[in-house]
């Protein structure tokens, strides 16, 4: 318990300043289609979609999975590696090589292990707020007698990728995390104006009435801003836990959230589990 408490204590120096350096975590391939055959990489970003604040190493990480090919691997299975802080401590993100074969559509994930992080009363609704959490929000300001909040938290990312031709089903595997975007159609064969579909999964059941949002790269306002602001959409699963929403720009797509539950737990007041998606569409 001590070295918990220690663990939670530092994680909250991180985020006094502003709960804008609150960290999601994005997966996603710098080319559009990976060259066959070759090795090639996918980036793990943890900040923002557009800049990352430090490295989630393989040792942070309780899942790393590729899919091609129908056969779900370790990196070190499609022939590459993990690249992080740990063999390289300039790095800033992680990469994830891989041998992109055989051709067809793609899909990597990662699961990190639940971490803790303590934060005063005012400083988590802040979090809350900037983050785009309204239901918790809301929740929050009418129930809480809590000064300092307990939160455990797990961060999961999945990136669809295109490995030359054909189009394949591999883009809708589910991993078993457990929260879990799961598209519905495949990128590669969508086009602009079209509608994309994603299903969220929460211990492998369909998500209601979960607040999602989605933006694509070149969006504007400032991709600084909170959640809200920053988004192209926001939106609310259905009762079967889906949602759909109009590709307007051909560009790449980005679909994110966070799942936060009032616990019962020794170690934690409240669990948050975060989960995002990255595509493009051409």
């Amino acid at each position: 318990m001590k070295k918990l408490l220690t663990s939670m204590i530092a994680g909250a120096v991180v985020m006094v300043s502003t709960p804008a350096v609150a960290h999601q975590t994005y997966l996603f391939s710098d080319l559009y289609n990976m060259l066959p055959g070759k090795d090639n990489f996918l980036t793990l970003y943890n900040g923002t979609y557009y800049k990352s604040g430090y490295s989630i190493t393989k040792k942070m990480s309780r899942d790393i999975s590729i899919v091609m090919g129908g056969k779900r691997m370790t990196p070190e299975e499609a022939g590459g590696d993990v690249r992080d802080v740990d063999n390289n401590p300039k790095l800033l993100a992680t990469y994830i090589g891989l041998v992109a074969k055989p051709n067809g559509t793609g899909l990597a994930g990662v699961a990190a292990h639940p971490d803790y992080i303590a934060l005063p009363a005012p400083m988590f609704r802040d979090y809350l707020e900037h983050e785009g959490m309204t239901d918790a929000l809301t929740a929050f300001d009418t129930n809480n007698k809590i000064t300092t909040i307990r939160e455990r938290y797990t961060k999961h990312a999945k990136a669809v990728f295109q490995v030359g031709k054909p189009y394949t089903n591999d883009y809708k595997t589910n991993l078993g995390y457990k929260v879990e975007l799961v598209p519905e159609k495949n990128p590669g064969k969508l086009k602009l104006n079209d509608m994309m579909s994603v299903q969220v999964l929460y211990e492998g059941k369909a998500l209601a009435n979960q607040i999602i949002y989605a933006s694509y790269a070149s969006f504007k306002p400032n991709h600084e801003g909170n959640a809200i602001d920053g988004s192209k959409y926001a939106m609310r699963t259905d009762k079967n836990g889906r949602i759909k929403f109009k590709l307007t720009a051909a560009d790449k797509w980005f679909v994110h959230m966070i799942n936060m539950r009032k616990i019962d737990d020794e170690d934690a007041d409240y669990e948050s589990n975060w989960s995002t998606l990255t595509f493009e569409i051409k």
